[in-house]
């Protein structure tokens, strides 16, 4: 029987809370100011629900949410650059992109996950990136 351990982090959150608070707290934006999530967004159960958690306890979970991932892969370390780029793009365009293949959440927390392109004012982005061994990374990212 093979048995695999995640790191405590993984289960609550903790990793993706706590830098999603400090990049928040770091750019002085609260979570009614955050218009959209660039989730890391694997579609993987253990990190999805890890991320479904980290959003809720920042008070986030109606924000519109995507993940890029179902257009090109996982391009690894370029994700998160990527993903910031697309992001980016979106808010210039003031276009919020769906996750591609989406049907259904498959996590315990509620998350508003945009499932077609739609029109959006957007000025602040959550960009999160989660990596191997619970390595978790947040930005704000904003419009000017």
């Amino acid at each position: 029987m093979m048995r695999i351990i995640f790191p405590a982090h993984q289960e609550t959150g903790d990793g993706l809370f706590a830098s999603i608070n400090n990049a928040m707290k770091e750019a002085q934006v609260s979570a009614e100011q955050i218009d959209f999530i660039s989730a890391h967004g694997t579609a993987t159960i253990y990190n999805d629900e890890m991320e479904a958690i980290a959003f809720n306890r920042m008070e986030l979970q109606n924000v519109p949410l995507n993940s890029m991932k179902g257009y090109y892969g996982h391009c690894l370390g370029a994700s998160g650059l990527l993903e910031s780029i697309i992001s980016m793009e979106s808010a210039l365009k003031n276009t919020l992109i769906p996750s591609k293949n989406f049907e259904e959440t498959g996590t315990s927390k509620p998350l508003n996950i945009i499932k077609e392109n739609q029109p959006a004012e957007i000025k602040y982005i959550l960009k999160t990136a989660s990596g191997f061994g619970g390595c978790n990374a947040a930005i704000v990212l904003e419009k000017a």
